[in-house]
C-alpha cells in the first residue's frame, strides 16, 4: 500500500510542478501589491510542499496501511444529495440574505448535519468562519460582497 501512496504523492508532486512553472509567467508582485500570479505560485508552491510531505510519509518505516479492523466506514448516499441541495441553497439566498448569513448558514448545516459536530460546535465554527472570510474578502482583498443585515 505505501508504494501507491508514493505513486500518488509522486503525481500530486507533478502537478504541484506544472501550475508551479505556469504560474511564475505571471508577474507575482510582491505580499502587500501581489500581482496576478501571486496567489497561483503561493497554492503551487504549498502543494509541492504537501505533496513532498506524503512522498516522506509514505517512504517513511513503518509506513503501512491503515487498519480497516473496525471496517469501511458506513455509506450515506443522502450526504452528496443534501450538500448539493444546501449549496443550491446558498447560491439562490446568496443576495439577499448577504455574504455573513448565507455562509452561516451553509456552513452550520454543512458542519452539524453533513459531518456531525456538535451543534454548538457546527455554529461556533460557522460564525467565526463566516465572519473571518468576510473580513478577508472585505478589507484585505477588497472584494466587494453583497450586504449583510448591518448595511455593509
Amino acid at each position: 500500500m505505501a508504494w501507491r501512496d508514493a505513486a500518488s504523492a509522486v503525481a500530486l508532486a507533478l502537478v504541484a510542478l506544472v501550475a508551479l512553472l505556469v504560474a511564475t509567467r505571471l508577474e507575482i508582485g510582491t505580499v502587500t501589491r501581489p500581482g496576478p500570479g501571486f496567489f497561483p505560485v503561493s497554492l503551487a508552491a504549498a502543494l509541492l510542499l504537501v505533496s513532498l510531505a506524503l512522498l516522506a510519509a509514505a517512504w517513511a518505516p513503518g509506513a503501512a496501511a491503515p487498519d480497516h479492523a473496525a471496517g469501511p466506514a458506513p455509506r450515506r448516499p443522502w450526504a452528496l444529495v443534501a450538500t448539493v441541495a444546501a449549496v443550491a441553497a446558498y447560491v439562490a439566498v446568496f443576495e439577499r440574505l448577504g455574504f455573513v448569513l448565507a455562509t452561516t448558514g451553509l456552513l452550520a448545516f454543512l458542519f452539524g448535519a453533513v459531518a456531525r459536530y456538535r451543534w454548538p460546535v457546527a455554529l461556533g465554527a460557522a460564525v467565526a468562519v463566516a465572519f473571518g472570510a468576510r473580513l478577508v474578502f472585505d478589507r484585505w482583498l477588497e472584494v466587494r460582497l453583497p450586504s449583510d443585515f448591518w448595511g455593509r
